[in-house]
């Protein structure tokens, strides 16, 4: 791609980034020491990457919707695994995912740079692609060594979601969640960090170093990360979602005519973020009633 105006990198970035789903790669002069310089034959400055821009990892206001949460989406599957099994929710209820086989137990954490806000939870196979709607991620990152069996069925997954897989590599040491505390706004104790399962930190471990390899330059805090347990919420599958309208409309895919811009009354951008994900998250405290309720309106 040839140079353009520096004045003009937004409305690229948006068109690249926002609309082709495409990683873009910033690069900046920076100044050369006296030992770079000789290097360099004289060279005052160098360029180099700064940042490259994903989809997921978009921190500029002016680009991201803001009744929506901006998540980028990381997923561990256990390579012995040998089928996601999507379409089938009701085989497994959210209390026996943790009695499954460890092999079978899938990982997923996912974070929004622009908020902080920083969450894991683990699921099944049949439950895989209902969390993925729920959580509506903007990118999302499988390890790239994940079989093609596996690979062609994920993709398959996603496809009704227009949401772009990343292939990236994933470590092979899993660090504990307190040895990223210069990531958090508040140090994560080893207490609180035994409480994650394996699948979560190895899924946390790979979104963290994604988004450190991704905004170089840039510090970027989190809030510690925030376990959450598929029993404290209705597990609602995406046909559910579709079917009642919830967040966008069954004929075209809109958010106008759905439940959300039928009740949302909110002050502020985080409220309506807020409402959204508790939308497509009812609470088991809440009567099962109050959906149809809301739908009528």
């Amino acid at each position: 791609m040839a140079g353009f105006p520096y004045f003009q990198l937004d409305r690229f970035l948006k068109t690249l980034v926002q609309e082709m789903k495409k990683n873009v790669a910033i690069s900046e002069e920076f100044a050369n020491d006296a030992a770079a310089k000789a290097k360099a034959g004289g060279l005052m400055f160098d360029r180099k990457v700064a940042r490259i821009v994903t989809p997921g990892t978009l921190i500029d206001e002016k680009f991201i919707d803001q009744y929506q949460n901006n998540y980028l989406l990381s997923i561990h599957v256990d390579p012995s695994l040998k089928s996601l099994q999507f379409g089938t929710d009701d085989q497994v209820t959210p209390g026996e995912v943790n009695r499954l086989p460890d092999s079978d137990i899938i990982g997923l954490s996912w974070l929004d740079l622009s908020t902080g806000d920083f969450l894991t939870q683990v699921t099944s196979p049949q439950m895989l692609a209902s969390a993925i709607t729920r959580i509506g991620a903007r990118e999302i990152l499988v390890d790239q060594s994940m079989g093609e069996p596996l690979r062609s069925q994920l993709e398959a997954l996603v496809v009704q979601e227009h949401q772009p897989i990343t292939y990236i590599e994933r470590p092979n040491n899993i660090q504990p969640l307190s040895e990223w505390n210069s990531s958090f706004d508040s140090p994560i104790s080893s207490e609180v960090a035994a409480m994650f399962t394996p699948q979560e930190i190895s899924a946390c471990q790979m979104v963290l170093e994604y988004v450190r390899k991704q905004i170089k330059e840039t510090d970027v805090r989190l809030q510690p990360p925030r376990r959450r347990l598929a029993e404290d919420s209705m597990s609602i599958d995406r046909n559910c979602l579709r079917g009642l309208e919830i967040l966008e409309t069954a004929r075209d895919g809109f958010g106008k005519g759905s439940l959300l811009h039928a009740v949302r009354r909110t002050s502020t951008s985080s409220g309506a973020r807020l409402l959204r994900e508790r939308l497509s998250k009812w609470s088991t405290y809440c009567p099962i009633y109050s959906i149809s309720n809301l739908a009528s309106t």
